[in-house]
């Protein structure tokens, strides 16, 4: 995952994260897959770990993924299984 002032990507799925220009709230972030949805940069590196976490092949500790999309989940005040949905949704299995 690569952050900067301004946005959020990655390298494992094509998913984003942008800050507003012009924008001084907190909660000026938007992430590509949870639209509408004003988040604070935190948030928004908590979607983009989640992406990771579930798109990225190299991991392979099964309990420790299972453990870090919760505690992202939480973050954003979001289950996972409704994560899950969403993101299946914006990449179906090939």
């Amino acid at each position: 995952m690569y952050v900067c002032e301004w946005s959020i990507t990655s390298a494992v799925v094509d998913e984003f994260a942008e800050r507003l220009p012009g924008g001084d709230k907190e909660t000026d972030w938007r992430v590509s897959w949870l639209p509408g949805r004003a988040l604070t940069k935190d948030q928004a590196i908590a979607a983009m770990e989640l992406v990771e976490l579930l798109y990225d092949p190299t991991h392979r500790d099964e309990a420790a993924v299972r453990s870090a999309v919760a505690a992202a989940a939480e973050r954003l005040s979001l289950r996972p299984v409704d994560i899950a949905a969403t993101l299946s949704e914006r990449h179906p299995p090939r």
